[in-house]
């Protein structure tokens, strides 16, 4: 054996050990209705991205996974509502969904995942109005009557959540209601809500203390004033401290305070997994630049709820604004973004030089930090 082909080989079997070591779980599908093209999204952690494309009706991905996670599939295509199915995977496990429609979240999942069969009852239980929902979508009808629809819906939800196990599936419905509310000060349902999520804590197996913590904050948030108490001597802070400024001047009053420093600007919610990702993987590229002369600047809205922005916010260094709807909607607007994270950088001179609809990389970040800070 001569040294090229034995180095050949040692590179192969790195290869092959690396692949072993990597934990994987199989989703296959199919509906006769997809058409042939039909992007397929999937992954975990709150983020996704396109795996395979349908042929056939039939398609097929794998995903990198170390324990139990939630996983989430979508399709961009013809007839496809803007929805996902949720689907927990665990390594080594395949899951198989089927329908004869567009509509994948009313679709059959066969999966071993217990989990699984908790959100199967809850897809059952709930058909009809998730039905509604989607065609809705499809008609592109207003928010008002979609919200009309959630009402329903989650009403629903609620009425069968007590008789489920207490697993991570009826968590994750509970917590998508609880989150709802912060949106609806007229929520008609509180009570409820508030006797389920008792029995839920009541009855809920360990590992769920953080999950059940962020909805009990949910559901008995603190008040508005006692937050920007907390708040006041905080000088990276500005809770609703510029409620009076018009939205088309918000976005220059605060770069002002910036006056010769790059800034970087992130728009983020605490909803948002890819939001929350994105701070964790920049939090090292943050650390090796500080001394430089950047500003980071964090930018929420009331579709957080204020409790859990403050308590998020202690771990993600940098200047935080708590906007109105308004002036956030004005700034996303003049970012010509309609969805978040998204990201600008402005140079010392207070000009724009960089924009990003999704985390684009601590690389890309850097690069123009950097050149925005000379």
């Amino acid at each position: 054996m001569n040294k090229k082909t034995f180095i050949t080989m040692m590179l192969a079997l790195v290869a092959m050990t690396g692949l072993a070591q990597t934990k994987t779980a199989t989703v296959t599908g199919y509906s006769p209705a997809l058409k042939d093209g039909t992007l397929v999204f999937a992954g975990t952690g709150g983020s996704s991205h396109v795996v395979d494309t349908v042929q056939a009706g039939h398609f097929a991905y794998t995903l990198p996974v170390e324990e139990f996670t939630e996983s989430f599939l979508s399709f961009l295509g013809d007839g496809c509502p803007n929805s996902h199915t949720l689907i927990f995977l665990r390594p080594d496990v395949t899951v198989k969904v089927t329908g004869n429609d567009c509509l994948n979240p009313l679709w059959k999942v066969e999966s071993p995942i217990p989990e699984q069969q908790t959100q199967n009852r809850l897809t059952e239980y709930c058909h009809d109005v998730l039905k509604e929902r989607m065609q809705m979508a499809l008609a592109k009808e207003s928010r008002e009557k979609d919200d009309s629809v959630v009402m329903i819906l989650m009403k629903r939800q609620m009425d069968i959540l007590p008789s489920l196990p207490v697993d991570a599936a009826t968590i994750s419905t509970l917590y998508g209601i609880s989150r709802w509310t912060t949106n609806r000060k007229d929520f008609p349902y509180m009570e409820q809500l508030k006797e389920v999520e008792k029995a839920i804590a009541a009855r809920a197996p360990k590992g769920f203390e953080d999950q059940l913590a962020e909805i009990h904050t949910y559901v008995y948030p603190k008040k508005e004033q006692q937050i920007a108490e907390e708040l006041s001597g905080n000088e990276t802070v500005f809770f609703k401290k510029y409620d009076d400024v018009a939205p088309e001047n918000i976005l220059q009053t605060i770069l002002d305070k910036y006056k010769g420093k790059a800034v970087l600007i992130d728009m983020w919610e605490t909803w948002c997994g890819p939001c929350r990702a994105g701070h964790k993987e920049m939090a090292p590229m943050k650390e090796q630049m500080k001394g430089q002369n950047i500003q980071f600047i964090y930018i929420a809205s009331p579709s957080s709820l204020p409790t859990s922005w403050q308590k998020m916010i202690k771990d993600i260094d940098g200047d935080h604004y708590y906007l109105t709807e308004e002036q956030n909607h004005y700034i996303l607007n003049h970012f010509e973004s309609s969805g978040i994270p998204t990201y600008a950088i402005y140079n010392t001179k207070g000009e724009q030089t960089y924009k990003s609809i999704g985390f684009p990389g601590n690389d890309v970040i850097r690069i123009e930090l950097e050149t925005a800070s000379k």
